[in-house]
């Protein structure tokens, strides 16, 4: 079994631990329907707000994968409980507020006979589920009071590294905690904490959740956790660019002839200033790559925000032409799938061989050290002339496929996992098997001229933001 289904396996088994049982009646109990609000299936970074500005107190960024579901728009009300249960415990009596001073063997209670009532599914919703909804419905509504969600409560061990103990590298899909404990989580907006299930407390209530079947398709799990891409076939005869505008904001790919190159560091490339070369540049070798699209220029604060809706945090919105960053590997995916869901293509990050071919030229390649230029004044920002600010995209001169910013102004990243070079020729790579690192290319306003050259690699965990990650479009 693979790891995904692996995975899967443990978080079912996970939530039939505390999932309520259908009736089967399919009748719904006068006055007590719950508006459910529906979340579709996705991703997201756990613990780390969604603008990847603040982190959830005592909480380790990871980055999970969920199926769909449905949750109650409101927490319970002390109304609710009372027709279910036929008494109000509440710290302040007020029926259209929060039921509160209700502990989590209480509630699940109450789920028990609230099931038996209206014959629908129900649980309280795991911690995962609680705050991708806090996140897509947004904070203001998860503020009334603190909530019991499903899962038992699993601290950072005295002396473990947060990194050590969460595995913070490895996708999670559907994850539910540990399934044995008294110790719950209870969640608000900002800080997870861990309650005994027995205890009563003012200012502690739940919500309800039911699953749907919106569930994670092969292909996003593929490429979220696989090593499969979702290609177009691209035909690069026609070279004319292709533009698209989403909202107010155009931009343009440029068709890329495939063909044949040396991936790597090579002497013919090198720079004039000598420097130290990096391991992992060597030795080059013979790669292929059919045809392709990538972006003109870096995709900037203006296309994000049009596709997502906002922009993360250190991107100005009144600056819609510089390119964005603070963005995961992650980060990246969800906006290529709201894109792809606007346009019905399949946009996609370039793997790190087209990237570096398309930096290089394509065919048409002068072998410079940097993306167009053995200049790095005259077609790039990095430490030197950017001063650690990112700038305008597609200022500076384009390199031989007239793509511009290939080198400098933002890292980007590219699909691969790191692979370790070998002489051995190959075709279409898409980097290693598995592994929670993911490829960055190009260097970026803050970096040294040596990190911008054409061969230069860099690895992160794919869940990590910085204010120079951002990224370019492949199709």
């Amino acid at each position: 079994m693979n790891r995904i289904a692996i995975v899967l396996a443990i978080a079912a088994t996970c939530l039939g631990a505390y999932s309520c049982k259908s009736s089967g009646d399919g009748q719904k109990g006068a006055g007590i329907e719950v508006e459910m609000i529906e979340l579709p299936s996705g991703n997201f970074t756990m613990g780390l707000s969604p603008d990847n500005r603040t982190f959830v107190k005592g909480a380790v960024a990871q980055e999970v994968a969920l199926d769909g579901f449905a949750i109650s728009a409101k927490p319970v009300s002390q109304a609710l409980w009372t027709k279910v249960m036929g008494s109000n415990p509440s710290s302040v009596k007020n029926p259209d507020a929060p039921v509160d001073m209700v502990s989590w063997n209480d509630v699940r209670k109450f789920i028990k006979k609230y099931v038996k009532l209206t014959g629908q599914d129900c649980s309280l919703p795991t911690e995962a589920q609680w705050e991708y909804a806090c996140n897509q419905v947004g904070k203001l509504g998860f503020v009334a009071v603190s909530e019991w969600c499903g899962d038992t409560f699993d601290a950072v061990p005295a002396g473990a590294t947060k990194d050590d103990y969460f595995d913070p590298m490895t996708l999670m899909v559907n994850p539910c905690g540990p399934s044995e404990g008294d110790v719950k989580v209870v969640r608000n907006p900002s800080e997870r904490i861990g309650i005994e299930r027995h205890t009563k407390k003012a200012g502690v209530g739940f919500r309800l959740v039911r699953l749907t079947d919106d569930k994670l398709t092969g292909n996003m799990l593929a490429v979220l956790d696989g090593n499969s891409l979702d290609r177009e076939t691209v035909d690069a005869s026609v070279q004319s660019p292709e533009e698209f505008t989403i909202g107010d904001v155009t931009f343009r790919m440029v068709k890329v002839k495939g063909g044949s190159f040396q991936m790597g560091f090579s002497p013919e490339s090198a720079p004039r200033w000598s420097f130290a070369l990096p391991e992992n540049e060597s030795p080059a070798h013979k790669v292929t790559v059919d045809d392709f699209e990538i972006g003109e220029t870096e995709v900037t604060v203006g296309l994000w925000n049009a596709v997502m809706g906002s922009v993360p945090y250190l991107n100005d919105i009144n600056e819609p032409d510089l390119p964005v960053g603070n963005v995961s590997w992650y980060n990246c995916q969800s906006f290529i799938r709201k894109l792809n869901t606007l346009t019905g293509r399949k946009f996609r990050l370039p793997t790190e061989a087209e990237w570096e071919y398309s930096a290089r030229g394509g065919a048409g390649s002068r072998n410079h050290a940097f993306s167009g230029s053995d200049d790095p004044w005259s077609c790039m920002w990095f430490l030197d002339n950017a001063r650690m600010k990112p700038q305008r995209v597609g200022y500076l001169k384009a390199n031989e496929l007239g793509l511009k910013d290939m080198s400098g102004n933002m890292w980007e990243w590219v699909y691969d996992r790191p692979e370790t070079y070998s002489e051995e020729s190959r075709v279409n790579p898409t980097g290693a098997d598995s592994g929670g690192n993911r490829v960055l290319r190009g260097g970026s306003n803050s970096s040294k001229w040596e990190a911008c050259r054409v061969s230069n690699r860099s690895f992160m965990p794919a869940k990590n933001v910085k204010g120079t990650f951002g990224l370019r479009l492949a199709l």
